[in-house]
Order: C-alpha cells, then sequence, then structure tokens
C-alpha cells in the first residue's frame, strides 16, 4: 500500500508540538532558540571564489563562508529542482512515495511534517519569500499568509526589456523568451532583487515578534532564464570566460545516465540538442550565468547586511543550500538531471552564532541532513520520520575527516513506473557509484564507478576495472541495502505529461 504503517506514524507528528531539549553546539547558551535564516539558490553550483574558483565573483558568499562552516562535499538526493526540494523540505529521501516523479508534496505526502511546519509547531514565527518549494501549492499550502509575494513588473519568466517579451510571441514552441537577458536597471526591477527587499521588510518585522523566526528567502538565478541588472554582466568581460575542459561523455559510462536534451532548448534561439551548440554561444551562456551568480550573490549580502543592522546577527543561523549542481556544457551537455558529481554537489553553508568560522568540512553529506541539523541545533527532537542524519558534530569539528557514504539517484522514464530505471548512486569523499536498475523487476542494467582521486571530473567508468573489486563490493553492499529499505511502490503509475 502507498501509505503503509510508517507512513502513517510520522504523519502523526504533523500535530504534535516538540518538547524543547538542549542546544546542542558547544559554545551555544542553554533553551535559547536561534533565529533561521535559511537561504536557497536555485541551480547554483559549487563554482563560488569560497569553493576555489576565483574567476567567479561572490563577496558575499564568501563572506558568509568565512563566519561558518563550507561543506566540500555536499550532495542532493536528486538533481532536480522539485523532487530536491521535496525531498530537502519533508526530510525524506526522494525515492519514498513518488518524490522522485517531480509531483508537488500535495500530490505525494499531503500530511508530511515539512521543515517550516516543524519550526511553526515549535512557536517560530515562519515566513518564505521567493522560491522555496517547486509547485505553487505547496507554497500556498505551507506558508498560506506568511508567504511574502512580490508584484513585480517583468514578463514571463522575468524579462523586462521590449526586445526580450517579444521574443516570448515569437518562440511558438515553447512560448518562452530568451535564454539570456542584461538591462540596465536597479536589482529590485527583476524578481530576485525585489523578492529580497521585500524579505528585508519582513525580517525587520520578526525581529520585533518576541518569537524566534523561521525565514526562507528563495533566490531563483542562476537557474534559466540568466536574467539579471547589467552591471552583473559587466562584471565579467567576454575575454575572460573559458570553456569546460570536460569536452565528451564518460567512457565506457552507463548510455542514458546523461540526457542528450532538456530545457535549455526551450528558450528562444537556443539550439534542439546541446550538441548543436557552439563555443561561441557556450561562452556567452557561461558569462550569463556567472553574471546571476553575482546578481544572487548581491542580495546574499543585503539579507547579511540586515541581520547586523538590527542587531540579531549573533541570534540567527544562517544556512545556505542549492538545490542541485549545474552542468555547463561539460559532457557536452546543459543544465542538471544525472547522478553526475557536477549534478549532485551543491555549496552548503552553516553559519552558527559562537560557532566555528572559516572552517572546511570534506566529510560526504547529504541535503537530507539540513532538516535535522537545524532541529538538534535549535535544542528540539528529532522528528522519527527524517532519513536525514544531524551533522552538529561536523559543525562543532569540521577538520575531522569521517568515511560516510551518501546516496542520490537519477530516474530514467519517471513518468511510467513500469519503464522507470532508476541510478543509485553512493557517494564517498573518493568515489561515485551508479547501479541502474529498473524498479519494476529489480533488474540491473549498468553500473558506474569514478575515482574522484585519479579522475576528479568523472571522465572514466572503471566498474570493470579489478583493482577497485573491494570497493565496488563494498558500495554495492550499500546501494542494496538501501534499495532494500526503501518502499519504492506509489499510487502514480503514470503521471501527467505537464510535471
Amino acid at each position: 500500500m502507498f501509505y503503509n504503517k510508517t507512513f502513517l506514524c510520522f504523519i502523526l507528528l504533523a500535530s504534535v508540538v516538540v518538547c524543547r531539549g538542549q542546544i546542542s553546539t558547544s559554545n551555544a547558551k542553554k533553551n535559547v532558540p536561534y533565529n533561521i535564516l535559511f537561504i536557497s539558490i536555485d541551480d547554483l553550483r559549487t563554482e563560488l571564489n569560497c569553493y576555489g574558483a576565483s574567476h567567479i565573483k561572490s563577496p558575499n558568499i564568501d563572506r558568509l563562508a568565512a563566519q561558518g562552516v563550507r561543506f566540500e562535499n555536499a550532495h542532493v538526493q536528486q538533481a532536480i529542482c522539485m523532487a530536491s526540494r521535496a525531498s530537502i523540505m519533508t526530510g525524506i529521501r526522494p525515492e519514498k512515495y513518488g518524490i522522485y516523479t517531480g509531483l508537488a508534496v500535495d500530490d505525494v505526502i499531503p500530511k508530511a511534517l515539512t521543515i517550516n511546519k516543524y519550526f511553526e509547531l515549535n512557536g517560530y514565527n515562519i515566513a518564505s519569500c521567493g522560491k522555496i518549494y517547486h509547485h505553487k501549492i505547496d507554497t500556498k499550502k505551507q506558508f498560506g499568509e506568511n508567504e511574502i509575494k512580490s508584484k513585480g513588473t517583468w514578463t514571463g519568466r522575468g524579462y523586462v526589456t521590449p526586445e526580450a517579451i517579444e521574443k516570448i510571441t515569437l518562440n511558438t514552441k515553447y512560448n518562452r523568451g530568451p535564454a539570456y537577458e542584461f538591462a540596465p536597471v536597479n536589482d529590485t526591477i527583476y524578481k530576485d532583487g525585489l523578492n529580497t527587499h521585500n524579505a528585508l521588510k519582513k525580517m525587520e518585522e520578526l525581529s520585533k515578534g518576541g518569537a524566534p523566526f523561521f525565514l526562507s528567502v528563495g533566490l531563483s538565478k542562476p537557474h534559466l532564464p540568466f536574467v539579471a541588472p547589467k552591471k552583473y554582466w559587466d562584471m565579467y568581460p567576454a575575454s575572460s570566460i573559458k570553456l569546460t575542459e570536460i569536452k565528451e561523455r564518460p567512457k565506457n559510462g552507463y548510455n542514458k545516465a546523461i540526457r542528450t536534451g532538456g530545457e535549455l532548448k526551450n528558450y528562444y534561439g537556443m539550439p534542439e540538442l546541446f550538441n548543436e551548440i557552439d563555443d561561441n554561444l557556450a561562452s556567452t551562456l557561461r558569462r550569463a550565468y556567472y553574471s546571476c551568480i553575482s546578481y544572487a550573490d548581491a542580495q546574499v549580502g543585503k539579507l547579511l547586511d540586515k541581520l547586523e543592522a538590527l542587531g540579531i546577527r549573533d541570534k540567527t543561523i544562517v544556512i545556505l543550500w542549492s538545490d542541485h549542481g549545474y552542468k555547463l556544457g561539460d559532457y557536452n551537455s546543459w543544465c542538471k538531471w544525472t547522478n553526475m558529481h557536477l549534478d549532485t554537489n551543491i555549496p552548503l553553508i552553516f553559519s552558527i552564532p559562537e560557532g566555528k568560522r572559516n572552517s572546511v568540512s570534506k566529510t560526504p553529506v547529504a541535503a537530507l541532513d539540513i532538516y535535522p541539523t537545524l532541529v538538534e541545533l535549535n535544542g528540539l527532537q528529532k522528528p522519527n520520520h527524517l532519513d536525514g542524519k544531524s551533522i552538529v558534530t561536523l559543525l562543532k569539528n569540521p577538520e575531522i575527516q569521517r568515511e560516510r557514504v551518501v546516496f542520490s539517484i537519477w530516474p530514467i522514464n519517471r513518468n511510467d513506473y513500469n519503464k522507470t530505471i532508476i541510478g543509485y548512486a553512493a557517494k564517498t569523499a573518493r568515489f561515485n557509484y551508479v547501479e541502474w536498475i529498473k524498479i519494476g523487476s529489480g533488474e540491473m542494467v549498468g553500473r558506474e564507478l569514478f575515482d574522484h582521486q585519479k579522475d576528479p571530473n568523472e571522465t572514466l567508468n572503471l566498474i570493470d576495472n579489478i583493482e577497485y573489486a573491494e570497493t565496488i563490493n563494498f558500495l554495492a553492499k550499500k546501494v542494496s541495502e538501501r534499495i532494500q529499505n526503501t518502499h519504492h511502490d506509489h499510487k502514480f503509475k503514470k503521471i501527467s505529461s505537464k510535471y
């Protein structure tokens, strides 16, 4: 059955206010809850200055990293917006209950105790501005009147110039404008700037509320279309843009592991297939993506400045995360949708009052760990349904590298259960091991192993190399345990193409 006993048990949690315990950080004051500033950035890969990419101008995210712990080996559980966000917000891995299909939380687990509802039940004032959940129905049901809606002057997916707006009507097949636009306007003319402006006002209001707050701010850039004020485009001269060094698909890799088409083609003037994107267009798209990173970074800076201006920085946990990584022509592909490191690896930064500063953890962690970690940091009891693990011990001692396996999945043919193939990836600090399995029959149709120590760009599948037999056996056992402990069946055998 779809609603099995375990599921019914955790549904009951939604009506229970969890007892407050002790805050778990060594320097934290006892029984004093922190505010939480919960910043999500859409489609942001780890190509940031604080992650070693000196060509990226990200001074504010860098500032946040200097104020906390940056995780180098953090992974989402599915590299696509809708399922990743649903998994993070519910604390449930995406292969359960059909989350991997990309349907709304309201469709698959409508009574899930989400992270925002959890903190609201525990006395927090909650608010949301921008993209946190993928589907509007989830945002409406999760936040209701606590959602701050911004009324902008943009058209379609964020365009402000007549030239871009005209191209929406010219794109009769997909009804989308160009892939990028950079107008000489203020930050608030585009969506992220206006959302941040409204979030700042809400933060000031919440700071006077007498209760701790959970303020979630979702920045949509650098998601397509790449639109931002021109001053950010000007930060990256065309001559400074370098193309990827990863030109080819992984040698001996599973032939369906990387898509041959996708979201980029929906925009005006973009070719249907990735292999039709020449170097000039690739360079322009990378420049546009980088520009949007700096635009999003500027909004992060405004949020941090406001915390300080209100005098509540030392009372507030700030967490910054992305819903997945991104490919910019890597493997002759664009966007996300794989189990490759580039797609599952995300920026993840925790900044805790009186916690570690300017520290780095190399231990693999999962995006699922965000929920239980925030729970423990605020001295609360962990809900029973959470699949992730608290990483508070790593926040205390980030320099200690621990052996840990984290999991990601990628579904092929996710709209039809009888045809679905799921790639189950087991990731360690060194390896990325993937089994491709038909979930209806259990048949394995492909396997991959990548060694980051020798091949950091994952260009060679080593699954047939006998030197790795012990590693393969170990990770295969981990994947088998994961599958056996997962209820894969769900009520959506076929899904409307609108998803």
